[in-house]
């Protein structure tokens, strides 16, 4: 009768702790697909938010006036970042990096101003945010694909 009783004992105790650890598993999983949920729709927020704060950054910095043009590029202006990076020849643009380059259209007015920063944090783009701009500052475009622009 006592084996019985003990035997009832570590039976109970057994289905205890593997229903403990699978209750754990399932907050694990339920917790990381929370989180890659959230990300997601960080993600999919981040140009929206971004885009106005790089055009109101150019603004702020008066990159006509106060930043250099990229060697041998009339319409492409580069801040004080990229332009160290340039002259110094380095393998790739350090996070901080805003690329301005004006477009005009074949009668010479400003068409379009395409602006890359190189942000950090998405490996898929390698740091970098580009958006189209009109003249006026509306957004035309987030590039969701950007090419590692080098120096």
């Amino acid at each position: 009768m006592r084996s019985t009783g003990l035997l009832l004992l570590l039976v109970f105790s057994v289905s205890f702790v593997f229903l403990g650890c699978k209750q754990g598993e399932e907050v694990v999983d339920k917790s990381e697909e929370m989180h890659q949920e959230a990300e997601m729709k960080f993600d999919a927020s981040m140009p929206d938010k971004v885009a106005p704060e790089v055009w109101d950054l150019i603004q702020t910095e008066d990159y006509k006036l106060k930043w250099e043009n990229w060697p041998g590029k009339d319409n492409i202006y580069v801040n004080p970042v990229a332009f160290e990076a340039i002259q110094k020849d380095e393998a790739e643009f350090p996070i901080g990096t805003i690329i301005v380059r004006e477009k005009f259209s074949t009668d010479g007015n400003l068409d379009k101003i395409n602006v890359a920063s190189r942000i950090g944090g998405n490996e898929q783009t390698e740091g970098w945010f580009a958006a189209d701009y009109a003249p006026d500052g509306e957004v035309i475009k987030v590039n969701k694909n950007v090419i590692n622009i080098r120096p």
